[in-house]
């Protein structure tokens, strides 16, 4: 199953007025591409002004429930077509890379130098020990990869408009977080954080560029440090998109 990072309004997002990057890129050379989420829509989508309605609501009665932890302006968009999005497709294994790597730099352990393209986190002896002995929640970790687009740092449990418990966090959150990840060995500046979305990741053999979804027979194990990098490019990217344009970050998959 693959996996997409997107930063929009979720109005957008409900009314499926964006396109995934191997869409675009679908589009660009003539190529069909059909996305399969793990949970598809079955029901018809409503208008744009009912979602739009619907997700104001929501967003407006949650920001209320959450003033007393909320301490500075909050951006926060919500259009079906007005407001720019920004994603990008990391997939699972290298956002897992960037979960070991820091598994691995905050325990002591070895970081492994290569990764399969099977690798599950969650059976990693390392990845076990971190989830047991970390001082508290960390949205890369422990939220359902939704960050709302608060600047405070914090995670909570709540209801998408569509009724859907999520534990959420805030973009202030992951920011802080990947700001964290940064100081533990690359201390990188942004300029070469951006840089990585292009220069780090899968192998390109040609056929859909560095998105490693065309490329199972040739690799099956890629380099951890580059792949982590990648997904923190492209999550920094995203934080980035949030802070300016006031949007979510979702893990589409």
């Amino acid at each position: 199953m693959g996996l997409d990072v997107y930063a929009g309004t979720l109005a957008r997002y409900y009314a499926g007025n964006w396109k995934t990057i191997l869409q675009q890129w679908g589009e660009a050379n003539g190529v069909k591409v059909h996305v399969v989420r793990a949970q598809e829509q079955t029901e018809e989508t409503a208008p744009p002004e009912e979602i739009e309605q619907g997700v104001r609501a929501w967003r407006d009665g949650l920001t209320e429930a959450l003033s007393q932890a909320i301490t500075s302006a909050v951006l926060w968009q919500e259009d079906c077509d007005t407001t720019p999005y920004y994603t990008d497709k990391p997939d699972w294994t290298a956002v897992e890379a960037l979960m070991l790597f820091v598994c691995c730099r905050v325990t002591g352990e070895t970081l492994p130098a290569t990764i399969r393209k099977d690798f599950v986190l969650a059976e990693n002896k390392v990845y076990q020990h971190f989830m047991q002995t970390k001082e508290g929640p960390i949205s890369l970790f422990d939220s359902d990869y939704w960050w709302l687009p608060i600047g405070d740092a914090f995670m909570f449990s709540g209801c998408l408009p569509t009724g859907d418990e999520k534990v959420f966090a805030t973009v202030g959150a992951l920011r802080q977080e990947l700001e964290n990840i940064n100081a533990l060995e690359w201390k990188a500046d942004e300029k070469t954080i951006l840089e990585w979305t292009n220069s780090e990741g899968y192998p390109d053999d040609g056929c859909v560029g560095k998105y490693g979804l065309q490329i199972e027979k040739e690799h099956q194990e890629y380099d951890t440090v580059s792949l982590a990098k990648l997904a923190f490019s492209v999550l920094w990217r995203a934080v980035r998109h949030s802070e300016q344009y006031g949007t979510l970050i979702i893990y589409d998959y």
